[in-house]
């Protein structure tokens, strides 16, 4: 079965998000009807696709959306496939202030009613989305989804709860699929990008720059990212298809593959800035910023049991860099 064999509709729970209201746009144009579950819409602002509707706008993050049995009720009521990509972490910065008990708590629950409704309803297939910051320090040359995952160490933003909770909510989808019989897949998705936005680029890093800071670079460490597009496509590619049932896949191109002093002379190249660059060895590191062997994210199972490949390059990432640090430079 393919996505074309839906019969009713698909929910995509923080569809207003980056990834998720790429996603929307993606079913939409396949002729899905779709309903967001988003205290806000977010990007899909101006949509008017009459196959679109919301729930739970305007709830309160930690009371209301998924947190709230009967708004989940609604939502997930006459639905074949939920894409799960909601989760609360106290705003975009990412910089949470409330306290972690009340974010673990709210996604945690927010989750759990999900797949429970899911389970009551009868839904065809739950499909997750996690993150390649579950991995944390692994200390394995190859990062792949057999790899021992080590969350508490993970260095990068938004830090090592996120991602203790991202495999937390990929362990309970996993339990409701093996226990449960509710056929989910969970996407441990790397950092993503798209034509005009890098997500792994903030504003500090190009202050910096633009100040003319030194900036330390780690011998040989890197990261690899993933296009937007790219990861719609793969939850596309997955959906309904037995052979994603119960299984995790990375989502990640190790063709973007980019060190970090390679990022640092591009951001010097389109500021001008005069910022030296120190490069430091392993051992002087005080913590490791991604994935611990410093190698981008195996993808031989996805492409193994999806046949899903992605298409975009180096280049890309580095003409999105480009056009996001202008973008920054003329709003400062």
């Amino acid at each position: 079965m393919t996505i074309e064999d839906i019969k009713k509709k698909v929910l995509v729970t923080g569809g207003g998000g980056f990834i998720g209201s790429r996603l929307v746009q993606t079913l939409l144009q396949k002729g899905c009807r779709v309903r967001v579950l988003d205290p806000q819409v977010g990007l899909l602002k101006g949509e008017t696709n009459p196959n679109l509707e919301f729930v739970g706008i305007g709830c309160s993050d930690l009371r209301g959306g998924m947190s709230d049995k009967e708004v989940v009720e609604q939502a997930v009521k006459d639905a074949d496939v939920i894409y799960h990509l909601a989760i609360n972490w106290d705003g975009a910065t990412w910089k949470h202030t409330l306290p972690l008990a009340d974010l673990f708590d709210a996604n945690i629950r927010g989750t759990l009613n999900l797949l429970e409704e899911a389970k009551s309803q009868g839904v065809r297939h739950f499909l997750f989305a996690s993150s390649c910051a579950v991995y944390g320090e692994a200390g394995s040359l190859v990062l792949d989804e057999e790899t021992v995952c080590k969350p508490e160490l993970w260095c990068g933003p938004p830090g090592p709860a996120y991602a203790v909770l991202k495999l937390t909510l990929e362990k309970l989808c996993l339990m409701y699929s093996h226990y449960h019989g509710l056929p989910s897949t969970a996407f441990r998705i790397e950092v993503v990008f798209d034509d005009n936005e890098t997500h792994f680029l903030g504003r500090d890093d190009v202050e910096k720059v633009v100040k003319g800071e030194t900036l330390e670079a780690i011998e040989g460490d890197g990261f690899a990212t993933i296009h937007v597009d790219e990861i719609a496509q793969a939850f596309l590619i997955a959906t309904l298809n037995k052979n994603a049932y119960g299984q995790v896949f990375n989502l990640s191109n190790p063709s973007t593959y980019m060190t970090y002093h390679e990022l640092y002379q591009i951001l010097k190249q389109i500021t001008g800035s005069k910022s030296e660059i120190k490069l430091i060895t392993d051992t002087q590191r005080v913590c490791r910023p991604a994935t611990g062997a410093g190698m981008p994210e195996s993808i031989e199972k996805i492409q193994r049991m999806l046949g899903w490949k992605p298409q975009k390059t180096k280049e890309d990432v580095k003409k999105a860099t480009a056009k996001h640090v202008q973008s920054m430079l003329k709003l400062s």
